[in-house]
């Protein structure tokens, strides 16, 4: 509180004031009571005194200015004095805001209290007087001030409002309070994400509550993540009670690459590089990286390039593709990006030579020519030239060999021609023969293009063999067409060896195709194949001759398939599949034929023929 001494007033004297600093808005008040006042008996000059002088030195604007005084009459006489109290603020002129009429008793003090509402004072500083009597000079009384009430002013500090989509973006705001003491505030931070101009209350990013004393400022700060928002320009607000401030959130387009007019050329001779190329542009905001792959869907291969542009910027991107290893026909490729991804379809031609009609010898004699022919077909789109080879599986692998016997031949596409080859085999090694010698016993040949062949059986007899002669191994027989061969008939045609000198995995198939006969109308002895030399020779069963066959190690689709292919060599009314005596051994008492006793062999062997009934 402030106070100050006491004076003398005189009575009578015309009231003036002395005012310094502050301001006054609106104070309402005109000035002292309107009419004459009423003084009383006349009291000298020196006998009123103003003492204690209180008031607040400041005040919340919500607040009544109080300033407390006390005047003392030192007279005999009591006496009625009119009391002013005026302010001044700013260098503005001073204004009577209060005035009372007081009877100051010559016996004691009288206390005089003056309040002025808030709505007569605004923020801002003071000075105040007091002035008792119309007469009386004025008293300086003080000073006092007016606080400014909390108020909150917003500063968006927002750094990065531009960003791309899919990273997160931060909304800053500075909240001061500008007032002279503490006061709440709360803020709000929302984000026009459905740019319909208003903002719900799913759209609010945050809501904080501070409480700030004059002159103190904090930050409010809201995450934005962009990775739902469509590229575009969001409007966002802070806000308080009072303050609003609004800005702008520019979300660009990552960088985006799209694949567009993809060519191929629509036909390429197999061998060529054909070129796959498309126009790759960045649709993006931004600038960026991104790798274009080519993809097959005929080959496993890959081909990627690493493109690099800026916003808006194209670039043609070529791969070149090798067709060396391409089949012949319509292959379709993807030239792609993360983001886009464009087809093109491409047709690969080159010659095809078939090969078909293949024509050789079923049994052949020692020191005999062997002639092969086929023909060879171009079933292509183009004209071209391959090698011609005829082959023998020499060396009992199942692969054909080739030992440069082979003919140049170029056709043009839908053209065939017929390619013969004379041979003269022997049994002695002589580099007089383009082949190695053969051994008496079956062969594989056949004749080969470098995309087809065509192939069969042959066996090589001794030439003593060639009209029904005999030798130390005894005589040799070719049986056909419904007759049934002997053991040793059979053995002689296939291996030209009598039954008795041949292994015993060699005789329990030979006795499989004794037992089988009669043989396919126009089969020899010779020709007709094992189990076991269909099982290598056309499905690529890791069996190697003379070894034990064990048809049910096979995958039973492929035991169906040899299976299959060995019933068609015999005359059989039965269209059901015949079970092999390992089969049947296996089914009947859990062990394979060879492994069982004499006479269940023997019921083995019957079962196996009464299939057949």
């Amino acid at each position: 509180m402030l106070s100050i001494g006491y004076g003398k007033l005189l009575i009578g004297c015309v009231a003036g004031l002395l005012l310094i600093g502050g301001a006054t808005l609106g104070l309402g008040i005109g000035g002292f009571a309107d009419g004459p006042v009423d003084s009383g008996p006349a009291v000298g000059e020196d006998e009123l005194e103003i003492r204690t002088v209180q008031s607040p030195t400041e005040i919340r604007p919500d607040e009544p200015l109080r300033v407390q005084l006390q005047i003392t009459n030192s007279g005999s006489e009591t006496t009625t004095q009119q009391v002013a109290l005026r302010l001044n603020g700013d260098g503005q002129p001073s204004e009577t805001v209060a005035t009372k009429q007081v009877e100051v008793s010559a016996a004691e003090p009288t206390d005089v209290t003056f309040a002025v509402e808030p709505d007569q004072v605004s923020s801002g500083e003071y000075t105040y007087a007091i002035a008792v009597g119309e007469s009386s000079p004025p008293e300086s009384t003080g000073s006092v001030a007016v606080l400014t009430p909390p108020t909150f002013v917003l500063d968006d500090t927002t750094e990065n409002a531009t960003i791309v989509r899919g990273t997160n973006a931060s909304i800053r705001t500075n909240l001061t309070n500008v007032g002279a003491y503490r006061g709440v505030q709360t803020v709000r931070i929302a984000v026009d994400a459905d740019q319909n101009d208003q903002y719900s209350d799913t759209e609010t990013l945050n809501e904080s509550v501070h409480s700030l004393a004059g002159g103190q400022s904090q930050m409010s700060t809201a995450t934005v993540r962009t990775a739902d928002l469509e590229p575009g320009r969001y409007q966002y607000k802070v806000a308080t009670e009072n303050t609003t401030t609004t800005g702008t959130l520019h979300v660009q387009q990552p960088a985006t690459f799209r694949v567009q007019n993809t060519t191929a050329p629509a036909n390429v001779t197999r061998g060529e590089t054909a070129n796959v190329s498309a126009v790759v542009e960045n649709v993006g905001d931004v600038d960026g990286s991104d790798n274009v792959t080519l993809r097959s869907d005929s080959m496993n291969i890959t081909y990627s390039r690493s493109v690099s542009l800026a916003a808006n910027e194209t670039t043609t991107v070529s791969v070149g593709v090798n067709t060396t290893n391409l089949s012949r026909g319509t292959h379709n490729y993807s030239l792609g990006t993360v983001d886009d991804t464009d087809t093109v379809s491409m047709t690969v031609q080159g010659s095809h030579f078939e090969v078909s009609d293949l024509a050789g010898p079923n049994v052949l004699y020692v020191g005999d020519t062997a002639v092969f022919s086929a023909d060879v077909t171009n079933t292509g789109e183009i004209t071209g030239t391959q090698s011609i080879q005829h082959r023998i599986d020499s060396d009992d692998d199942d692969r054909p060999e080739a030992y440069g016997v082979d003919r140049n031949v170029t056709l043009a596409p839908g053209e065939s021609t017929r390619v013969r080859f004379e041979i003269e085999y022997t049994v002695t090694d002589s580099t007089d023969y383009p082949v190695e010698p053969l051994s008496l016993q079956t062969y594989v040949y056949g004749i080969y293009s470098k995309d087809a062949r065509a192939s069969t059986a042959m066996s090589v007899k001794p030439s003593w063999a060639k009209d029904g002669g005999s030798s130390g191994s005894g005589g040799s027989t070719s049986v056909s067409d419904g007759d049934r061969a002997s053991l040793d008939e059979i053995t002689q045609d296939k291996y030209g060896y009598y039954y008795d000198e041949v292994s015993s995995e060699t005789k329990r198939q030979v006795e499989e195709i004794h037992e089988r006969q009669p043989f396919a109308d126009g089969l020899a002895a010779a020709e007709v194949r094992t189990r076991e030399e269909i099982a290598r020779q056309e499905y690529g069963a890791d069996v190697k001759a003379g070894e034990k066959f064990n048809f049910t190690g096979l995958g039973i689709e492929t035991q169906q398939k040899v299976e299959a292919d060995f019933d068609a060599q015999f005359q059989t009314d039965s269209g059901d599949r015949i079970e092999s005596w390992d089969e049947l051994a296996n089914d009947t008492y859990g062990k394979s034929y060879e492994n069982l006793t004499a006479s269940r062999k023997a019921d083995i062997k019957t079962t196996y023929q009464d299939q057949f009934e």
